[in-house]
């Protein structure tokens, strides 16, 4: 009896880190959707990315400080995060002749985005860490062995689901989804069926900030808003979209799940060695498939 006892035990550990794995690498595949769409559309890596989520965030919990209802903070939180993707696009685009097809110059252009971001952050909320408190109506708890797991969670991971098939439908059913296929398949041919890629990549960026800003949004009552976030998620995020594949949405989604669970196992199993694990996935799914999991220039 005390060896099954003690099998339960161990067996409900790793349900719960299972899950929580599994929330966090739902949010992440938010923050990295968005990233491999701008990569896959426009050929732009964006590391500004990682700032959006911060900001998003720390919007997130100042509207909630001010009394608004959750589905406003989570409609402001996906606004502040469109926003401030958009300013990037746009300052991308004032530069466009300077960066475009050279990695090197679009990774310090975007990564100097992220300072200024973060700079402007710092003054505004003064680097406070703040954590806004989940609605009452997911604020309670879910036993799970001799642990408890917040109800939250799990709205965040159904949430997160949901999205994800809205990110499906929204790129295989519609005509928004196919011209964003064919752009980044063919630009050229795109252009001579009329269609502006210009106006294409302004949607993309605008819808790939407003999905970091929901993300941080929802985040905000888990991970809180402080300084840091803007590297910590970019990191995560970038390694969810080499291991799915660059420009591949539903290679982010396996990749952000893979990447979830082995952060939350590392950190349970190895603790001191967590960031380890991450880079240890990294290792063996590009030692087998170099292009990532779903290696294939296009959004499918």
């Amino acid at each position: 009896m005390a060896q099954l006892s003690l099998v339960g035990a161990i067996a409900d550990v790793w349900l719960l880190h299972t899950i929580i794995g599994l929330s966090f690498g739902l949010v992440l595949f938010l923050v990295a959707s968005g990233f491999t769409l701008t990569f896959g559309l426009s050929r732009f890596v964006n590391l500004a990315h990682g700032a959006t989520f911060m900001v998003a965030a720390h919007v997130a919990t100042q509207l909630a400080g001010d009394g608004l209802p959750f589905p406003l903070v989570l409609l402001g939180a996906t606004i502040a995060g469109a926003c401030v993707s958009l300013i990037v696009y746009a300052l991308v685009t004032t530069r466009w002749r300077v960066v475009s097809g050279d990695a090197l110059r679009q990774v310090l252009f975007s990564f100097g985005c992220l300072l200024i971001i973060a700079d402007l952050v710092r003054q505004r909320w003064e680097g406070i860490p703040h954590l806004m408190q989940p609605p009452s109506a997911f604020s309670g708890l879910v036993n799970i062995g001799d642990s408890s797991f917040p109800v939250y969670r799990f709205f965040v991971m159904g949430m997160a689901v949901l999205i994800a098939a809205a990110m499906w439908w929204l790129q295989e059913r519609t005509r928004f989804g196919a011209l964003v296929r064919a752009g980044a398949d063919d630009k050229e041919q795109l252009e001579a069926m009329g269609v502006r890629p210009q106006l294409l990549s302004l949607a993309v960026f605008a819808l790939s900030g407003g999905l970091a800003g929901l993300a941080g949004g929802l985040a905000a009552p888990i991970l809180g808003a402080s300084l840091g976030q803007e590297f910590s998620l970019l990191i995560f995020a970038l390694v969810a979209v080499v291991i799915g594949g660059l420009g591949s949405l539903s290679g982010a989604f396996i990749a952000s799940i893979l990447v979830g669970l082995a952060d939350a196992y590392g950190k349970a199993a190895l603790p001191s060695f967590a960031s380890f694990t991450i880079m240890a996935l990294v290792i063996v799914v590009l030692a087998v498939r170099p292009g990532g999991l779903i290696s294939r220039g296009n959004l499918t």
